[in-house]
């Protein structure tokens, strides 16, 4: 993230920076996320098992319920921070752990966006990679809803706008969700390629993209699966520059513990 930053000219908040500085703060910030994430594989309108144990799905789907949870922390975070800003607006004494949860929650926030644009987006390899198009993902969505500016090669944020807007995100993919309970598989797959591709722009040369022929339109699932390309939405023109000034510092932190931070 200090890398990121410095190679992006982002002005970090001062809340956000302190995740950099105090390792046991950006643990309990992240178990705080990890909590909500996880539990909400089993929440919601789910059109299908939450954990997808042996099933054989294009990749995108699983990059849409990583970042249906992600995006939930994300939501109930800010329901969390708002919900105790009020009360202190309100002229109320927050408890010690009161008080704990609300800037938690605020820092919750600041670590999805940024372990999301900024890690899963460019590591790992090409190949299928789900958590990194969640990432692409979600940075392309905040920077269509003006609130993620490259401008002037600087990266900045609205940050008054960009919990609604993150939000916004994880409705549209909880809609899809709820639409796709009365809907056949593939058609599901469908609509959820529609989502991903009006953010983030397909392989030029993607048949899904181009649409698929009837024939496997009419066949069984696996004609569906066996053209989705293994980069079926290829890294932007922002991050293909941003990984490759990234590598050498992603590369260093493998196999670093939270004893060796």
């Amino acid at each position: 993230m200090r890398a990121a930053s410095e190679i992006t000219k982002l002005d970090l908040p001062a809340d956000a920076a302190s995740l950099l500085e105090d390792q046991s703060l950006a643990e309990r910030t992240f178990v705080m996320w990890d909590i909500i994430h996880d539990r909400t594989h089993m929440r919601g309108d789910l059109p299908f098992d939450p954990f997808m144990i042996k099933q054989r799905m294009p990749f995108f789907l699983y990059s849409l319920e990583e970042l249906r949870c992600d995006l939930t922390a994300f939501r109930e975070s800010v329901k969390i921070q708002r919900g105790f800003d009020a009360r202190l607006a309100a002229g109320e004494e927050l408890t010690a752990v009161e008080e704990q949860m609300r800037s938690t929650g605020k820092l919750v926030q600041y670590a999805v966006i940024f372990d999301r644009i900024f890690r899963f987006a460019i590591t790992g390899s090409r190949v299928r990679n789900y958590d990194g198009l969640g990432g692409q993902l979600l940075f392309a969505w905040l920077h269509r809803k003006h609130v993620l500016e490259w401008r002037d090669v600087e990266l900045s944020f609205d940050w008054e706008k960009v919990p609604d807007a993150v939000v916004e995100l994880g409705d549209a993919i909880d809609q899809l969700y709820w639409e796709s309970i009365d809907r056949p598989k593939t058609v599901h797959w469908l609509k959820a390629y529609e989502l991903v591709s009006s953010v983030v722009t397909p392989n030029p040369a993607s048949a899904w993209a181009e649409g698929l022929p009837r024939e496997v339109l009419a066949g069984p699932p696996k004609g569906y699966t066996d053209l989705v390309m293994d980069d079926e939405f290829p890294l932007s023109m922002f991050y293909e520059a941003l990984e490759k000034k990234m590598k050498p510092v992603i590369e260093s932190t493998v196999g670093i513990t939270a004893s060796d931070a």
